[in-house]
């Protein structure tokens, strides 16, 4: 992850990871220090998060709910 934000010249504090896995695209971006949006549209679903020791910085029903202004 600190190689994809270093080739495309970004920082962890104005970059978040987008991902529908908990076990994979959230982890890995928790773990690399960024902000992280789970949706709901993929694998995990809203009640599977509780297992998890980690959460999602944000939630979402679908990555088209996202505002990105």
């Amino acid at each position: 992850m600190r190689t994809a934000l270093r080739t495309i010249n970004a920082h962890s504090e104005n970059s978040v990871m987008i991902g529908d896995r908990m076990d994979t695209d959230i982890v890995a971006g928790t773990e690399s220090g960024l902000r992280t949006i789970l949706v709901l549209t993929g694998v995990t679903t809203r009640e599977q998060v509780e297992r998890f020791p980690y959460r999602p910085t944000w939630i979402q029903e679908s990555i088209a709910d996202l505002d990105v202004e």
